[in-house]
């Protein structure tokens, strides 16, 4: 019995173990930033008239590359929004491939609000998402 308990007490602390695995940043590419920048450019309005900041990125638990970054651009009304932020990921099933993998858009805020909460939520995952242009 004794046995029992020490197995499970030991499987559990394993499975905590991995659970609580740290994520790591990450270093993307000039082409990974190339399919972002893409990406978010083709969901907006004005494809033409927008800015990039730097990107963050880090792992998730599931080994997809989880990306944080804002861009500058033009409103419906011809003027420009203010900076917006976006979050995205790159699935873990892609890296193994020849081709560069798909940019999915988790979250593209629609106001002031949600673009700083949303830059808390990348900061609270270890993305440091900097205004552009610092």
């Amino acid at each position: 019995m004794k046995r029992l308990h020490f197995s499970i007490l030991t499987i559990g602390c394993l499975a905590l173990g991995i659970v609580a695995i740290e994520a790591k940043p990450v270093q993307l590419t000039a082409d990974q930033i190339g399919v972002v920048e893409q990406t978010i450019r083709s969901l907006l309005k004005d494809q033409t008239n927008v800015k990039f900041g730097k990107p963050g990125a880090t792992t998730s638990s599931t080994g997809s590359v989880i990306v944080c970054g804002r861009y500058y651009a033009k409103s419906g009304f011809a003027g420009y929004s203010g900076e917006t932020a976006y979050r995205g990921q790159f699935d873990s099933a892609d890296t193994g491939t020849k081709y560069l993998p798909a940019f999915d858009i988790i979250t593209m805020p629609e106001n002031q609000s949600e673009t700083d909460d949303l830059i808390k939520r990348c900061a609270s995952l270890g993305v440091d998402v900097p205004p552009i242009g610092k």
